[in-house]
């Protein structure tokens, strides 16, 4: 059994610590032959200071019922292995030896290392995804108190410069929040059929100028690939981003080349290379969180990677990195074909002049209120689900439309939009929310992403107004 049996097997003298024999199964997973394997050390494989080395021959010698241990076993070839391995005392010829059997468990560590990072990004990315709500809700009540504050002033006031570099500011705020999003897997998209042939190109003749000419840019694409369905703005951007930090990367210079062929399993396989300097093993396991960075950049905010990810998930594809510090990295995205994803449609009635808000946030239901009663509509308020049905009873069908925020205590904006389809089926709701997606439900008639301006609302009424017409 010991000479025929596939597991990797080893005799060990627990006093000198050498190998006392070795199976065929050993050699070749270790890369020497049997005879060298024979007297060699077993410290020449094992990876533990020599002190620590002893100390646990000595507890396996005399322990018959020792747990596996994890240990790193250096091949022939210089690589080394995680291996588990158990052990226990033998009795051969009136010698006590230490009888090991060794299990190659170096994929699944990797596999472990990979779920665990996922892991930690997913919740990360609901952390983010929170974060992103609530400043949203605030930015919400800054745009809606701006604009208000701008019509009030007139259009010759001499404050309205200042109000204009509120206005940018809450934009900028709303990009960096939706960075988050995407990253968070939260983010409004916009998928449409993408041929990846044809956007890669494109792609690559915009990296040429952005990169400089101490990098050439290059791709190796298979010469058929199916269509994928994803926002194709979005990946362009992706790929723009990990340029960039490639371009970082190469400050001498170098090469940048995305490659594209199909997997075994039907999926598109993306792949950016670079010959940089590569990332260490911290920075690599940490690459893809958001707002961390190795850039000393002001103006920096850390979303690059963090939104690459969030996009490549939401559009069901995966994206995985590989780099080694002195020579490169690579970023592999994956995507499944067109053909397996399904549109999903959304119908939209009614028409709205007297409304009603729907918001458990004072602050965001006061600003919005009156900036819509400035711009001329006639607003009825409600702090939750419950309060808004009651109303709803009291208003007796005199409402045009139902504008409400999504998360609610109690009952949510969408459990609100579905009582309001069964009780009252002519009158619209149009959801409002931090978290910038939009359910697919079809009891909704319009959906606003915060912050929005009044402007988006009165459009979105009009849009509602002839869907119903």
């Amino acid at each position: 059994m010991f000479e025929v049996n596939t597991a990797i097997k080893l005799l060990i003298d627990p006093e000198s610590g050498a190998i006392v024999d070795a199976n065929p199964a050993a050699a070749a997973f270790y890369g020497w032959p049997v005879d060298q394997l024979r007297g060699m050390p077993i410290s020449q494989l094992n990876q533990l200071a020599s002190d620590e080395l002893r100390h646990q021959l000595h507890q396996a010698a005399t322990t018959t019922a020792a747990p596996a241990l994890h240990f790193k076993h250096r091949l022939a070839d210089g690589s080394v292995r995680d291996v588990e391995v158990h052990s226990g005392p033998i009795v051969l010829e009136g010698r006590t030896l230490l009888f090991s059997i060794i299990h190659d468990i170096s994929e699944r560590i990797v596999l472990e290392e990979r779920l665990r990072r996922t892991q930690r990004l997913d919740a990360i990315g609901r952390l983010a995804a929170g974060v992103a709500h609530d400043f949203n809700n605030l930015l919400a009540v800054s745009l809606a108190s701006v604009e208000l504050a701008e019509r009030k002033l007139g259009p010759d006031h001499p404050a309205l410069v200042h109000l204009d570099d509120v206005k940018r500011t809450v934009r900028h705020g709303a990009e960096l929040t939706q960075q988050m999003l995407v990253f968070a897997r939260q983010g409004d998209l916009e998928p449409t059929r993408v041929e990846i042939r044809t956007l890669i190109a494109q792609t690559a003749e915009l990296l040429r100028s952005v990169l400089g000419d101490k990098i050439s840019v290059t791709t190796e694409l298979a010469p058929t690939l199916p269509a994928v369905r994803i926002d194709p703005g979005k990946l362009e951007l992706a790929f723009i981003n990990i340029a960039l930090n490639a371009r970082d990367a190469m400050a001498k210079g170098g090469r940048f080349t995305i490659y594209a062929k199909l997997v075994d399993d039907g999926r598109i396989c993306i792949t950016l290379e670079d010959t940089g300097c590569g990332m260490d093993s911290r920075t690599r396991t940490r690459a893809f969180e958001p707002f961390f960075t190795t850039k000393n950049l002001a103006g920096n905010s850390g979303l690059g990677l963090a939104a690459v990810y969030g996009l490549i998930k939401q559009s069901g594809g995966d994206v995985t990195l590989e780099s080694t510090v002195g020579v490169g990295t690579l970023v592999h995205i994956t995507l499944p074909p067109h053909e397996r994803f399904t549109p999903v449609s959304m119908t939209v009635p009614s028409a709205p002049r007297v409304i009603m808000l729907v918001d458990d946030r004072d602050d965001v239901r006061r600003a919005l209120a009156m900036a819509l009663e400035d711009a001329g509509l006639i607003v009825h308020t409600a702090g939750s689900a419950v309060e808004a049905i009651a109303a709803l009873v009291e208003l007796r069908g005199s409402l045009d439309a139902v504008i409400s925020d999504v998360a609610m205590p109690e009952r949510s904006g969408v459990e609100l939009a579905g009582d309001i389809r069964t009780r009252w089926p002519g009158l619209p709701v149009i959801l409002m929310s931090g978290h910038r997606y939009a359910p697919t439900t079809a009891a909704i008639s319009g959906w606003l992403a915060k912050p929005f301006s009044i402007e988006e609302v009165l459009v979105m009424l009009e849009r509602v107004s002839r869907k119903q017409r």
